[in-house]
């Protein structure tokens, strides 16, 4: 995200990541020399951007240090988080606190009809804070290219949809949109559990299972704004097949539509008769199919986490998702199969299971906003 940005964005965008930091630190961070630091921040502070914090006193000898922040009343953005069913809203500033929020039904998931209900919820959404936001981000279980353009939205029937452009045009405001999960991991890098780690990586399990990698404050999208897409990665070899064909993939035997599918085997039912919460039951669990079921999708999910692991070697990786419940449960499952991807002379990695809300989401989506609103504001 970094990459043509302004001397000022960079400031701005780092202040957000990374939080208050002396002017020193801030010159490290970007590389820059003291004479040029001061140069870039001072606009920054006279347009109210920043502010320059009470001196922080420190041990010993030595002036009392005076951190740079950005200023909270500086700006609002909005997150907005699409599934196949509903559309989740937030407003918050540019410390990723959440200011208010809203959620609505997506009774037509044409692509014209979305925008214009996320034109309606921010617009709504601005009358009740009495904040107008700066910059929209949007999320959503897609691959995204530029941050503008949705190739491929299987659960909505979208192909090749402008979307950030259409937002823009219907909300004259700057809009980014981004795959959710590496959406969510910016906001867990920044505002999160992840704060402070790099690299930091973040796993999701739901109707997919998606990854996200955080190095430096920013996450890895890749070339074609894919980076992160294990779902289809064999994991067991004799697992049955996902939707597409592909045999033992993580989505095949971790996700909650794999899950509820193979138990739905065992228990010849309706896979629409079950849910995660039903099949986590005592009584359910007792069921020698379902908790083979279940058990054969940790090791699974471990088995992604573990190879995430030994590729990347991050500092913390967080596991969320509506899923994780099913990882909560078999945790010693899990942290067996993880511990065993784990090359000998490395160190355990923490891994933190996350309890789940699509709140979270949309917030993960107003932290591409806020990216968006450093690029705009300190260009000043």
């Amino acid at each position: 995200m970094g990459g043509g940005r302004s001397l000022g964005a960079r400031a701005l965008l780092a202040l957000i990541s990374a939080g208050p930091m002396s002017r020193g630190d801030l010159a490290e961070r970007l590389g820059l020399s003291a004479a040029t630091t001061t140069r870039t921040v001072r606009p920054l502070i006279e347009a109210g951007l920043i502010e320059e914090q009470p001196p922080v006193e420190v041990a010993g000898p030595g002036r009392p240090t005076r951190l740079l922040a950005v200023v909270p009343s500086s700006a609002t953005v909005a997150g907005i988080k699409l599934t196949d069913d509903r559309l989740y809203a937030v407003l918050t500033d540019p410390l990723g606190e959440v200011l208010i929020s809203d959620s609505r039904l997506l009774t037509d998931t044409d692509a014209g009809s979305v925008t214009a209900l996320i034109a309606s919820v921010v617009a709504q959404l601005a009358e009740r804070s009495g904040r107008r936001p700066d910059a929209i981000g949007i999320s959503l279980g897609a691959a995204v290219v530029g941050r503008r353009t949705v190739v491929v939205a299987s659960f909505l029937g979208w192909r090749d949809v402008p979307l950030a452009a259409m937002v823009s045009e219907a909300t004259g405001l700057p809009c980014v949109a981004a795959n959710d999960v590496r959406a969510f991991a910016y906001v867990e890098a920044w505002f999160g559990a992840g704060h402070g780690k790099d690299p930091f990586a973040m796993v999701t399990l739901g109707a997919g299972i998606g990854c996200g990698v955080v190095v430096a404050g920013e996450v890895v999208s890749g070339a074609q704004g894919a980076a992160g897409s294990v779902g289809h990665l064999p994991v067991d070899p004799s697992g049955p097949s996902c939707e597409i064909g592909h045999p033992g993939c993580a989505r095949a035997l971790a996700s909650t539509p794999g899950i509820l599918r193979a138990a739905a085997e065992h228990l010849e039912c309706e896979a629409g008769e079950l849910s995660l919460d039903l099949l986590l039951s005592p009584d359910m669990r007792r069921h020698n199919g379902v908790d083979d079921v279940l058990r054969r999708a940790v090791l699974a999910i471990g088995r992604v986490v573990g190879t995430l692991i030994a590729y990347v070697d991050p500092e913390l990786v967080v596991v969320s998702g509506e899923g994780v419940a099913v990882v909560e449960t078999y945790r010693e499952v899990f942290d067996e199969e993880v511990g065993g991807l784990r090359h000998w002379a490395a160190a355990p990695v923490p891994v933190l299971l996350r309890p789940f809300e699509f709140d979270e989401w949309a917030r993960g989506a107003a932290a591409l906003a806020l990216d968006q609103w450093t690029v705009v504001a300190g260009g000043r």
